[in-house]
C-alpha cells in the first residue's frame, strides 16, 4: 500500500496478485496461508463469489465445519456456491437429516441429483438407524413407566420421527385399559398423521374397536360434537352466556379423551343438558342429577389434566 495525503491507495491490481498467492496456496492444500491471502484480497471485492467460495473451502479444511457451512449457504440463498461442497460439509457434521431434506428440495426443483443419489440413500441409512435405536428408547420408556405426563413427552418427540417399526409397540399400549386415554388420543392422532395402514386396537372406558388409522373418520364426532354445542348455544347461551365458553371447553375435553368414540348412545340434547347442569353444579348451585351423564362428565374431568 502506498499512502497519499493520509488515505490507502492500493497497488495496482493487488487483489488480483492477492488472489493468485491464494489459489496457490489453496491448490498446494496450505490451507492457512491460503485463508490469509484469500481474507485480504477479499478487503477489495466482499461480493466475489468464487474468492467466498475458496475461502469456505480453506474453513472446511481447517476444521470450521459449522462456519463454512454458514457462508457456504449464503452463497446458495444467492444463487451461488456449490451444492457438492455444502453437502460434504453436511455429511462432516453428521447432519444427514439436512442432507436428505437437501436433496430432496434439489429434486423437486428439477435439478439433475444424479450425482447426489449414493449421499441420499447413505443419509437415509443413518438416520433409519440412528432413528430405530432412539425411538426402541423411548418406547421402552413408553412401556415400562407410568408417568402420563413423560408419555405425553415421548409422543411429542416421535412426531418428527419414522414410526412404522413401533407400530406393535404403541397398539400395545392403545390395547391395554389401564394406559391413559389422552395419551392413547395422542397416539390414534400421531398414527393418523403419518398415515399408518396397520389395524390397531383402541380400549376405553370399557369399549373397544379395532380400525386402521388412516381411515378413522374425525368428521362423526366433530359433527355430534357441533349438534351439541349448537343446542347448547341457542338453549342455554340467553340464560348465562358467560358458561358458554366453559360448557364447550369440558365438552371438547371430554370427547378428546373419548376419542375414536362418539358418544351418541345418548342424544344430543340430553348431552346439552347434562353438560350445562355439570356446569352449574360446579358453581354450586342446585340442579336435577341427570345420572349417569353428569358422573360421566365428572370422570373425565377427575382424570383429565389439560
Amino acid at each position: 500500500m502506498k499512502e497519499k495525503k493520509g488515505k490507502i491507495v492500493p497497488f495496482p491490481h493487488l487483489k488480483e496478485r492477492l488472489l493468485e498467492k491464494g489459489m496457490e496456496a489453496l491448490q498446494a492444500k496450505r490451507y492457512k496461508e491460503a485463508y490469509e491471502w484469500l481474507e485480504q484480497a477479499k478487503q477489495f471485492d466482499a461480493d466475489d463469489a468464487d474468492l467466498e467460495l475458496a475461502m469456505v473451502v480453506c474453513l472446511f479444511e481447517l476444521g470450521e465445519a459449522k462456519e463454512a457451512k454458514k457462508r457456504c449457504q449464503a452463497l446458495l440463498e444467492q444463487g451461488k456456491g456449490d451444492w457438492s461442497l455444502y453437502l460434504s460439509i453436511l455429511i462432516h457434521l453428521q447432519q444427514y437429516d439436512e442432507v436428505i431434506a437437501t436433496i430432496e428440495r434439489l429434486q423437486k426443483e428439477g435439478r439433475d441429483c444424479t450425482p447426489f443419489l449414493p449421499l441420499l440413500e447413505f443419509s437415509k441409512k443413518i438416520c433409519r438407524s440412528s432413528a430405530e435405536n432412539e425411538i426402541k428408547q423411548l418406547t421402552s420408556s413408553l412401556l415400562e413407566q407410568d408417568d402420563w405426563e413423560q408419555h405425553v413427552q415421548i409422543i411429542k418427540q416421535l412426531e418428527n420421527k419414522y414410526i412404522e417399526p413401533i407400530v406393535p409397540v404403541l397398539n400395545d399400549y392403545l390395547s391395554d385399559e389401564r394406559k391413559h386415554p389422552f395419551v392413547k388420543t395422542m397416539i390414534l392422532r400421531l398414527l393418523m398423521s403419518k398415515q399408518v395402514k396397520q389395524v390397531v386396537t383402541i380400549q376405553k372406558f370399557g369399549k373397544m374397536m379395532q380400525c386402521s388409522p388412516i381411515q378413522l373418520d374425525e368428521n362423526e364426532q366433530a359433527a355430534f360434537a357441533d349438534e351439541v354445542l349448537s343446542i347448547v348455544e341457542n338453549k342455554f347461551t340467553q340464560q348465562n352466556p358467560s358458561l358458554y365458553e366453559w360448557v364447550k371447553s369440558i365438552w371438547l375435553r371430554y370427547l378428546y379423551m373419548m376419542y375414536p368414540f362418539v358418544p351418541d348412545e345418548f342424544p344430543a340434547e340430553q348431552w346439552a343438558e347434562a353438560l350445562y347442569a355439570f356446569v352449574q353444579q360446579c358453581q354450586g348451585q342446585q340442579t336435577e342429577a341427570l345420572h349417569p351423564l353428569i358422573e360421566e362428565i365428572q370422570k373425565i374431568e377427575d382424570i383429565s389434566f389439560f
